[in-house]
């Protein structure tokens, strides 16, 4: 049997209260009592109330939802972040809304007005390079927004992330103290990232002259690795190290590897970027970069609601990386 379902003057009844702090609780108010909002809630539940979110959304014009545009969601280092994200909206009562824009300005630009169309209330975006017609939009329509997964000290807009330069600059320089002059850089395209671009304007500082870098460009996935350390071995055989700036590519640098008849670290050293959650299970264990990417969506999940329900100023935060040595580089004799 159907169990019948109650309403919002049925609840107030119930719990001696007014339609009006049923209101306040089921919009998530901070100013209502622990015990009123039990009471309510103990109510709800006896009468099996439910709010209807479009209903509420437009008495309230708040939708409780937050978008985030992310290029991929095929590496799992976007599922940790989005996951990390997710986890602290639900507990606060807000819902993510995701969109793939595939690193393409235009497809973000198009994306972003259907989510405010939706009625999304903040937004996340990857990177710091954006069509200035999105930036505009958002701040006409007064949407706050964040960028992550990068750092720039100098951006007009909040950022949570970290300094990509910086971190590709460690890497080189660990190589270095392992005694690794001749290194070969896989990237994916220079021109879908400025993550990407920041990580060999970086890796190129620390380098200097004592290093010989080799930057190869190829499609950001395990394919995209494999290709480009055949290529790398079919015309010369000089690097002693290959620098990943994606833990995908360099699995695929293992599997090209293993295709040649060769190994890591034996006949050449890899070094991933990411600490992804499979990295250290591959044989030999890659040694990676950690990205702090769960750290960064419980960051901006929590900032941006913190915004949307009390005004409080969202921070730009700086998060570190660190090295994680596992088996897949050597130390070379001198």
């Amino acid at each position: 049997m159907t169990r019948k379902v109650g309403r919002i003057r049925d609840v107030a009844r119930e719990a001696g209260l007014s339609t009006a702090t049923i209101s306040r609780v089921m919009n998530g108010a901070g100013n209502v009592s622990p015990e009123t909002r039990k009471r309510v809630l103990d109510a709800c539940s006896k009468l099996n109330y439910l709010p209807h979110p479009a209903a509420r959304a437009l008495s309230t014009a708040k939708t409780r939802t937050i978008a985030a545009i992310i290029p991929t969601i095929e590496h799992s280092i976007y599922a940790k972040y989005i996951a990390a994200i997710e986890q602290v909206l639900a507990d606060r009562g807000y819902s993510l809304v995701l969109a793939i824009s595939g690193a393409d300005e235009e497809s973000e630009l198009q994306d972003a007005r259907k989510l405010l169309g939706m009625g999304a209330q903040a937004f996340i975006l990857s990177g710091g390079a954006h069509s200035p017609d999105l930036v505009a939009l958002l701040g006409e329509r007064g949407v706050p927004f964040v960028f992550t997964s990068i750092w720039d000290a100098d951006s007009d807009a909040p950022i949570v992330g970290y300094d990509n330069g910086a971190l590709a600059a460690r890497a080189v320089a660990y190589l270095a103290g392992k005694g690794h002059r001749d290194v070969a850089v896989l990237h994916g395209p220079i021109a879908e990232s400025d993550r990407t671009s920041a990580r060999r304007s970086g890796a190129m500082e620390a380098a200097g002259d004592a290093m010989n870098l080799r930057f190869i460009e190829t499609s950001l996935d395990v394919e995209g690795g494999r290709r480009a350390v055949e290529t790398l071995f079919a015309e010369r055989r000089d690097a002693t190290a290959i620098l990943c700036f994606s833990d995908i590519l360099a699995l695929g640098g293992y599997f090209a590897l293993t295709h040649l008849g060769l190994s890591a670290p034996d006949d050449v050293s890899i070094m991933g970027f990411d600490n992804l959650d499979w990295s250290a299970s591959i044989v030999p264990g890659l040694t990676t970069i950690d990205l702090p990417a769960r750290l960064m969506g419980a960051n901006v999940g929590a900032q941006l609601v913190d915004h949307l329900e009390e005004g409080a100023p969202i921070v730009s935060t700086e998060l570190d990386g660190a090295i994680v040595e596992r088996g897949s580089v050597a130390a070379l004799i001198a």
